[in-house]
């Protein structure tokens, strides 16, 4: 088994598409041809091994319904010959050996180990709506567990499971295997009716990757905090106290075009309802453009990887004449935030947890932005 494996390639048209329409290269059909079937033999794809950020955007443009991304990710690993820097495992959660987040959560205070430990167990039998926290959500535990907007939500995350983005995206198929092996486990173990996901990346892997590419399918139904958010706000539930007074551009990530139109109108919807001014980039929604931490998986250089991809977002907020930008992936907002602060001229990013929740009466302590060091 392997990322591959998940489409027929022996349907492929080599129509050249998925590469032609490709918001980063765009590439001539001559072109595209070639490439892809260079991918599809095991051979060196240039254009494709050297600009690709490794987002979701080319499954969208398959007539055929393929994988395109899958295929692209499997000879990426390739062409690193089992040689994987040392850095990309170190992010992976949810493995029996040290990583940035076992390291991180160590440190805690004891009373942030102690709601670390209460998420960890199962839920009573019955329960209707579980909170899912990712890696990144546990390390501002403190607020989501003392929040307002979430009291009537049961959470659960323990600190030793993970959705395995990290391991599927940057590390290689069986890393991502033992990561969701070990998390179905423990899930086998809820009885409940919705898991309601705090990252929208887990949201993403629970609900596409996992039956799509894994072929496994979660016997409880799945919805963002975001739609769970709207939902409260239409029956009157959840009552704005803190209008969001500026003007802003949602910054989607390049999974987006996974999850669908539905979810990019949540994004906005609840956006709206905040009393943000929203204002569209020209890459958006199918077109969006990555934050580039995915193409870390071919070149750990971030100068190669990252900034590329980055400068053409910032590019976006130029042609718009904007500074904010709110980011909904908890990994775009570090790594932008990250690469924002070697810049001179600084965008405004906003992590949108952190100011929806802020917005419907929570107060947060330690916001996403605090922790990055």
């Amino acid at each position: 088994m392997s990322y591959m494996n998940c489409s027929d390639w022996d349907n492929c048209t080599l129509c050249g598409e998925c590469l032609m329409k490709c918001p980063v290269m765009e590439m001539e059909k001559d072109e595209a041809i070639f490439e892809f079937r260079q991918l599809l033999e095991g051979k060196p794809a240039p254009r494709v091994f050297k600009e690709c950020t490794l987002c979701f955007n080319c499954n969208q443009f398959c007539p055929e319904r393929l994988r395109p991304y899958e295929l692209i990710l499997q000879r990426i690993i390739e062409k690193r010959k089992k040689k994987v820097h040392a850095f990309l495992p170190y992010l992976v959660n949810g493995m029996p050996t040290g990583s940035l987040f076992q390291d991180y959560y160590s440190k805690m205070s004891r009373e942030e180990k102690n709601i670390l430990e209460k998420w960890s167990e199962i839920p009573p039998p019955g329960t209707k709506d579980v909170l899912w926290i990712g890696c990144l959500g546990k390390t501002v535990c403190y607020d989501i567990e003392h929040s307002k907007v979430l009291k009537d939500l049961t959470k659960f995350g323990p600190p030793d499971l993970c959705c395995g983005e990290l391991a599927y995206r940057l590390v290689g198929w069986q890393c991502y295997v033992d990561v969701i092996t070990r998390t179905l486990k423990r899930f086998e173990q809820l009885e409940i009716e919705r898991m309601v996901c705090y990252c929208a990346s887990c949201y993403n892997y629970f609900s596409n990757i996992l039956p799509k590419v894994y072929g496994k399918k979660l016997p409880f139904k799945l919805i963002s905090m975001y739609e769970w958010m709207i939902e409260k706000v239409e029956k009157g539930e959840l009552k704005l106290k803190k209008q969001l007074d500026y003007k802003i551009a949602v910054s989607e990530s390049c999974y987006v075009s996974e999850l669908g139109p539905e979810f990019q109108k949540s994004l906005r919807k609840i956006y709206n309802a905040a009393g943000a001014k929203l204002v569209e980039l020209p890459h958006h929604g199918d077109q969006n453009i990555s934050c580039g931490v995915a193409s870390l998986a071919r070149n750990p250089k971030w100068r190669k990887s990252l900034w590329p991809a980055q400068k053409a977002k910032r590019k976006d907020l130029k042609k718009k004449g904007l500074k904010n930008l709110a980011l909904n992936c908890p990994g775009c907002f570090v790594f932008l935030e990250f690469m924002n602060n070697l810049k001179i001229k600084k965008k405004n990013y906003y992590y949108m947890p952190d100011e929806l929740l802020r917005a419907y009466g929570d107060e947060i302590t330690k916001p996403l932005k605090k922790i990055l060091p």
